[in-house]
């Protein structure tokens, strides 16, 4: 069943969030593009799945049936917050080679974080009412749900990325390198910054902040760039 929405809502969630993700697979596209390295296809991770979760999103905020909302939520915010891992990853890649950070190294801590991710946050979930709808269609978090994935998120993905982004800029030694480097880790800053907005928006039941939110999300665009821009000699072409 639909439900109806206002002219506000239309604009931030087909509008803006559609742009978003337009944006962000027309980057995945590129870099798959470019070369299927390793690297490569680590880096586009994350901006495939942002991308998901913007299109998930789309499709539940005309839903009345609040199941079925709780569930494209659930899977919305999975794919968003698992799709930051990646990031680290690609840092790890950079700073360790494709050697000593073995496929399977890589490949058991995405798996670890995700099934933590997915696990915990259902958990809660189901038997903690982790998740409701307001009246109006919107999911609001409980404490203990934004206390979890926040917690997850920024212990093992969040805080090791932005630690590794930093240990990568000062171990370059030329500033031209540097200066790309800063580049990426300003878009990093920057997205992180929309990441944790949108965490508190979606514990807090309040119509205008979510507004002001969903317009300042539309510069996640820059950030997002900005990351593309600043890794972009590492995204070499076949």
């Amino acid at each position: 069943m639909l439900l109806q929405i206002d002219i506000t809502r239309i604009i931030l969630v087909y509008v803006i969030q559609g742009i978003l993700a337009i944006f962000f697979s027309l980057i995945a596209f590129q870099i798959i593009r470019r070369n299927k390295q390793r690297f490569n296809l680590i880096f586009s991770g994350f901006f495939i799945c942002i991308t998901i979760g913007n299109l998930l999103n789309m499709i539940y905020a005309v839903l009345s049936d609040e199941l079925m909302i709780l569930i494209l939520n659930f899977l919305t915010n999975f794919f968003i917050f698992f799709g930051t891992v990646f990031i680290f990853i690609g840092n790890m890649i950079i700073l360790e080679s494709t050697v000593i950070f073995s496929i399977k190294r890589q490949n058991r801590y995405i798996f670890y974080y995700g099934i933590s991710l997915l696990i915990g946050m259902l958990v809660i979930l189901i038997f903690f009412e982790g998740v409701t709808i307001n009246p109006l269609g919107y999911p609001i978090w409980s404490p203990i749900f934004f206390i979890y994935v926040i917690s997850l998120v920024s212990c093992f993905s969040i805080i090791p990325m932005i630690y590794t982004t930093l240990k990568i800029y000062f171990s370059f030694e030329t500033k031209k390198l540097k200066r790309k480097w800063l580049n990426h880790l300003i878009g990093a800053l920057g997205g992180i910054s929309i990441l944790y907005l949108i965490l508190i928006s979606n514990l807090l039941d309040n119509a205008t902040y979510r507004s002001i939110i969903s317009l300042v999300g539309i510069s996640i665009v820059v950030w997002a760039f900005l990351m593309y821009r600043g890794i972009g000699f590492k995204l070499k072409r076949e």
